[in-house]
């Protein structure tokens, strides 16, 4: 079950770095809760999947080019730890940006249940119950 974990996760980045959000998430339950790191200008948790569309659409209205790109995929019995780095071009400045977040998502009969973003690796592993 692990590793179903970690290739459903893997699935949901290929779609949503294919600019495909319905498919990225094909696989999260109708109660599912995304919360973000606290990096962003908003504290809301995204609630089902139409909430988490909401996030995408978010950074995509403030992003050209956006990439979500995973360096790590780490299964722990229901969760799957993920080392990921954003990047894109600021759609008012022209800038381009990048950063690292954490992430634990938790699945549960293989649908996302939870996702949670952190600012530090040791937070998210800590979280999804991994150590260095």
């Amino acid at each position: 079950m692990p590793q179903e974990n970690v290739e459903i996760i893997r699935r949901a980045y290929e779609a949503a770095n294919r600019d495909d959000v319905d498919s990225a998430v094909a696989d999260f339950a109708p109660d599912c809760e995304y919360v973000p790191s606290g990096k962003f200008p908003t504290d809301e948790v995204y609630r089902g999947p139409q909430g988490f569309k909401r996030f995408i659409a978010w950074l995509t209205d403030a992003f050209d080019e956006v990439r979500l790109d995973t360096h790590e995929l780490v299964a722990s019995d229901d969760k799957v730890f993920v080392h990921q780095t954003n990047s894109g071009r600021g759609k008012m400045s022209g800038a381009e940006a990048s950063w690292e977040v954490w992430l634990v998502w938790t699945l549960k009969e293989g649908k996302i249940v939870r996702g949670q973003a952190f600012t530090t690796r040791e937070h998210a592993l800590e979280d999804a119950g991994l150590k260095e």
